[in-house]
């Protein structure tokens, strides 16, 4: 037996080496199940994590909705402002459907409040952080709201017409992209009668004036001299 096989392998270490083998593959084994578990339970713990923001933000923009509903202005704009603030960094660029869905709203109440100043600031600001707001109606519906007030408040006839012609052209824009929505036709429509009007009253005293000065050249005109009666001769 001592020349058989078994006490070959022993001579050779040969169960020292299968040991010493098999404990490195259990040790690794258990680091790498480790890994898998300490990673599971991160991932879980974000997920959990977005999930409860995701629920706080659709909670601001409830309590926003029913603040308005109650005619709480300022209650709402501050609501409607915690629901768009985590939107002020790149997420309000990939995620502009969400981040749409609290600035208008807020720019809503803001225009309702009077505080068209605001509004025309969050206009901008809104299409810095996400680009693509800029083609959406309630951005030409807004943008023409803030034109068409300024119109309304201005005096000089020139910034007047300024305003309206640039308050159609954001609602025609608007209008292209939302053909059912009736705010916005109704304001489009609104502003091209009184362009129209502006039109025909301008080239009302354009003709006026015209005849006026027709007028005032027949009579101002000097008549044409007579010739001088002939010498008598002899």
């Amino acid at each position: 037996m001592k020349k058989g096989y078994i006490p070959r392998l022993t001579a050779f270490n040969a169960f020292s080496g299968y040991a010493s083998r098999l404990h490195s593959l259990k040790g690794w084994h258990f680091f790498e199940q480790r890994w898998a578990r300490v990673a599971a339970v991160s991932v879980i713990a974000l997920l959990s994590l977005c999930l409860l923001g995701y629920g706080i933000w659709l909670l601001q923009l409830e309590r926003g909705s029913r603040a308005v509903a109650h005619g709480e202005l300022d209650a709402a704009t501050e609501y409607y402002s915690s629901a768009e603030r985590p939107f002020r960094s790149v997420l309000g660029r990939l995620f502009p459907e969400h981040y749409s869905r609290a600035v208008f709203p807020k720019i809503a109440v803001l225009y309702n409040r009077g505080k068209i100043g605001d509004v025309a600031v969050e206009l901008e600001r809104a299409t810095t952080r996400a680009p693509s707001l800029a083609e959406r109606p309630e951005f030409g519906f807004w943008s023409g709201n803030v034109l068409l007030r300024r119109a309304l408040e201005a005096t000089d006839s020139e910034i007047i017409i300024k305003h309206l012609y640039a308050a159609a052209a954001h609602y025609r824009k608007a209008l292209e992209a939302a053909p059912d929505d009736w705010d916005v036709k109704y304001n489009y429509e609104l502003v091209q009668h009184v362009l129209a009007e502006q039109e025909a009253e301008k080239a009302k005293e354009e003709s006026k004036m015209k005849s006026i000065l027709e007028r005032i050249r027949t009579i101002t005109e000097p008549a044409p001299k007579e010739p001088p009666p002939p010498e008598k001769q002899g």
